[in-house]
């Protein structure tokens, strides 16, 4: 049978294959995990670069300053007391050397002493560190032996000009000899200590740009590393998604497929499901005139009863699957909502008290709307039938209408048993049933909501229930509005109900 080749078709759910762990699918993840630790790897190894350059050009900066700052500047001023120890030395030989002491001669002394004085004073402007103190004389030591030559020496001149000693002098010259020694010596000292620190500097800004180069050598290579991972995992992703596409062209066509099976599935239903009930109900109602005996009709009665509920189930189910199949056809035109309303009203009116209800309207909406008469009507008395058939004994059924904004609000009212909250959620779900023994004696199928709610929405609405358990439901469906010609304040219902209050009418029980 054609029917049954279509089912087959679908596996259906339980049937498909797990994506679960462990499927095909499961190793499509792996790719852009990969992904992302090479990533956030990269970036942590950008990050470390940066901090590695900042601490390395630091320390470079810092020996190069301290060589800079304090050991080359250290060496100069020793260089410099040596070069004036010697000026000095100079014009004291000079001086010796004359057969008498000169202006000009104890002139060219006292520059050069002010020269070297001057040295002294620049050598005392560097802060002495203390891991140097004992090293090297400090400037106050080197100043207290200049200024001990200066007075020995200037004396020693003194008494020679005074008394012409000359073996005095001679001795004098001597020991003032040994004084400038000493000071050469201490500026020697100096010099060399300067010289050693500013090679140390140097070395430890060697030994820092090698270790910078070192760790960025290593860095690099880190970071080609993971980019080497990064590129292998981007081939992988995009090789996955390459798959993922084919793999999705071909649930695209399968899906096609199984949308035409469920199309020609529809037809076939709708071919061998109706036509039988057709026939059936056609010979019932042959059956039912000619038929003269009692029991014999009422037999046939009831078949033919049944055959109408069978046949309204076969088309609930054709218009659901419809729906789903592609877009709900609607046949829809520019509908004058209080006129239509009143229409469905009175079919509503007539639906109540064939299930043994009274029924009340209150309609206040006004304006113009977009829509499918036969459809919205359909809705509504599935909202009517539903408060008769539930809730016709504990009061009367209200069907109200009214305006909101641009939205036409369409309910109906019930003071039955209502709906418990846990089951409210669920009633326009697709064969739910709240009391479902209820629902079999009444002929319901659970269908008739859903339908409802799937008119509503085709049209751009939204249908929502109210219920207090005890005090009775309130079913609604919203729709949009064109835009309304008359105003919201009721003005014009009451010039069209002659003044009244709105229109509100009783249908009288059965």
């Amino acid at each position: 049978m054609h029917i049954r080749e279509t089912l087959d078709k679908d596996p259906g759910p339980g049937n498909r294959p797990d994506s679960r762990d462990g499927s095909p699918e499961a190793p499509a993840r792996q790719p852009w995990r990969v992904g992302v630790w090479a990533l956030l790897g990269m970036l942590a190894a950008i990050v470390l670069v940066g901090l590695v350059g900042v601490f390395v050009n630091r320390d470079i900066k810092s020996a190069a300053d301290d060589a800079l700052r304090y050991d080359v500047e250290l060496e100069d001023h020793g260089d410099d007391l040596r070069v004036a120890v010697l000026e000095v030395r100079q014009q004291q030989r000079t001086l010796y050397f004359g057969d008498e002491v000169t202006r000009t001669g104890l002139s060219n002394l006292e520059s050069a002493y002010d020269l070297l004085t001057e040295e002294i004073d620049e050598y005392s402007s560097l802060e002495i560190r203390e891991e140097q103190e004992g090293e090297m004389v400090s400037p106050e030591e080197f100043r207290a032996l200049a200024e001990t030559y200066y007075e020995e020496y200037r004396t020693a001149i003194d008494e020679f000009e005074n008394g012409g000693d000359r073996a005095a002098w001679d001795n004098a010259n001597d020991l003032a000899l040994a004084r400038l020694d000493e000071m050469q010596l201490a500026a020697a000292e100096i010099d060399e200590v300067g010289e050693e620190l500013s090679e140390n500097s140097l070395a430890r800004v060697d030994r820092e740009a090698t270790a910078g180069m070192v760790l960025l050598i290593a860095v690099i290579t880190g970071l080609l590393l993971v980019g080497a991972v990064l590129a292998y995992s981007t081939v992988r992703v995009f090789s996955e998604l390459r798959r993922l596409y084919r793999s999705q062209r071909e649930a695209t066509e399968e899906l096609a497929a199984a949308s035409k099976a469920k199309t020609d599935f529809l037809a076939d239903v709708s071919h061998e499901l109706r036509t039988p009930l057709t026939v059936l109900r056609g010979n019932a109602e042959i059956g039912l005139r000619m038929q003269q005996d009692e029991m014999q009709q009422e037999i046939l009665a009831e078949i033919l009863a049944e055959s109408d509920k069978m046949t309204k189930m076969v088309e609930d189910l054709l218009f659901l699957a419809r729906s789903d199949s592609s877009s709900l056809p609607l046949d829809s035109s520019r509908v004058e909502v209080e006129d239509f309303l009143r229409s469905v009203a009175a079919r509503a009116g007539v639906l109540a008290r064939e299930r043994g209800a009274t029924f009340e309207f209150d309609l206040r909406a006004t304006g113009e709307s977009e829509l499918d008469p036969a459809r919205i009507e359909q809705a509504i008395l599935v909202f009517v039938d539903n408060a008769a058939k539930y809730a016709g004994g504990h009061g009367p059924i209200l069907l109200k209408s009214r305006n909101e904004g641009d939205r036409l609000v369409v309910s109906v009212s019930d003071r039955g048993p209502g709906i418990p909250k846990e089951d409210l959620e669920r009633i326009f779900e697709r064969f739910y049933r709240l009391d479902k023994t209820r629902s079999r004696k009444l002929g319901g199928a659970g269908l008739g909501l859903p339908i409802a709610k799937t008119i509503v929405e085709g049209h751009g609405g939204t249908v929502r229930a109210e219920s207090v358990p005890g005090e009775g439901t309130t079913m609604s469906l919203t729709l949009p509005l064109g835009p309304n010609e008359h105003p919201d304040d009721g003005s014009g219902d009451s010039a069209r109900s002659g003044g009244t209050d709105h229109a509100r009418e009783k249908s009288p029980s059965t």
